[in-house]
């Protein structure tokens, strides 16, 4: 719940300022728990970072997927490049998995009309 991800925040912002221990992965996380909070603009932010550090991390291009989702932008893009560096992510993997039981509920469920 909310308490966890404020908890989880503060140790993800505490690794991120660190320069000891920035790295693409803390970023992400810091990101992330920001999402949960929906702190979207911080979270925005953060994901910047993670990719200005790390510019092919699959992850943060998956979360930026997600964010940019959220905030109702295009994500055609993002999905491309994820596609290129990573196409087995779990993130692509779980899209397709849900697009094609999605078209097996619609083929199930064709309304038939009769005369």
């Amino acid at each position: 719940g909310g308490e966890k991800y404020q908890q989880a925040f503060y140790v993800f912002e505490e690794l991120a300022q660190a320069p000891a221990s920035t790295s693409p992965t803390s970023l992400i996380a810091q990101a992330v728990a920001e999402l949960h909070l929906g702190r979207l603009p911080e979270s925005e932010v953060a994901l910047q970072q993670a990719l200005e550090k790390q510019p092919e991390h699959p992850d943060a291009i998956a979360n930026s997927i997600v964010l940019n989702t959220i905030l109702g932008n295009e994500t055609e893009e993002l999905r491309a490049r994820l596609g290129t560096v990573a196409a087995k992510h779990e993130f692509l993997v779980g899209v397709q998995a849900r697009r094609e039981a999605f078209a097996a509920a619609c083929e199930r469920y064709n309304p038939k009309f009769e005369p």
